[in-house]
């Protein structure tokens, strides 16, 4: 069972699939968590003590630099796999192509990583969860294109693989804001290069509603949470482990 979250950047994705994914495997289950490990964000206690900032920016800079190589190194010893990784990757930055050339390579190289472990993923016979996967790729290339609209972003997602279970992050813009200046608070000027300014995050609000009733509109599974603070935070991964053991026990005697 394949589960993707998406949502705007500041949702909470990456905390709520640690928090999911232990909660899941507290009761019981095998989880494979799978992490886009973006390089400027930091653990809760790196945002509480900013003793050493310095030191980890530059340590997240090297780390940012040298990562594409070594991607490319290890996707070069499985030489049979490369093809259809690429051509997934270059599928949609045909659909959606971002108006940045630099853009337009990170996100062909992220595509590519993200189909060669969904390919892995699809193999297992438990969960595997994505902290963002397809869906968030869509709504990255629909905010980066300039020109997209619903009939593009449409086409983009129906060039994805599926996953059996979508979980939309949201947060109200003022969350957002707070949590993105944070953010950039804790990036050096070289880092803030590579990220997308506050203003553009923003934007994305917009691009992930669209995708969000897109999805509906297909039939997909999408659920929806919010993870504002503890609280909203573990209501909604209880209500969600609920709905996954449910799915996953109904998928696992269909395939008996």
């Amino acid at each position: 069972m394949i589960i993707e979250l998406f949502g705007s950047p500041g949702a909470g994705k990456t905390t709520f699939a640690h928090t999911l994914a232990a909660h899941l495997r507290e009761h019981g289950h095998t989880v494979d968590l799978i992490l886009s490990h973006r390089p400027a964000e930091r653990s809760p206690h790196e945002i509480r003590s900013t003793s050493n900032l310095p030191t980890r920016q530059i340590s997240s800079m090297i780390r940012r630099l040298t990562r594409p190589f070594a991607e490319m190194l290890t996707m070069a010893r499985h030489p049979l796999t490369i093809s259809q990784d690429v051509g997934t990757a270059l599928n949609l930055i045909k659909i959606l192509p971002p108006s940045s050339t630099i853009w337009s390579f990170r996100l062909t190289q992220y595509v590519s990583r993200l189909s060669r472990a969904w390919f892995q993923a699809s193999s297992t016979g438990h969960i595997v969860l994505f902290d963002q996967a397809f869906v968030q790729a869509v709504c990255s290339l629909g905010l980066l294109c300039g020109m997209a609209d619903e009939l593009l972003i449409a086409d983009a997602l129906d060039a994805i693989p599926k996953s059996d279970l979508v979980i939309r992050l949201d947060a109200p813009t003022e969350i957002l804001e707070a949590r993105l200046r944070d953010r950039q608070r804790l990036e050096s000027r070289i880092e803030r290069l590579l990220e997308l300014d506050l203003a553009t995050n923003l934007k994305s609000l917009s691009i992930v509603n669209c995708v969000y009733e897109l999805l509906r509109k297909r039939g997909r599974q999408v659920a929806n949470a919010m993870s504002l603070d503890q609280h909203s935070l573990h209501e909604a991964v209880e209500r969600i482990e609920k709905q996954i053991t449910a799915q996953f026990s109904t998928e696992q005697m269909g395939a008996a």
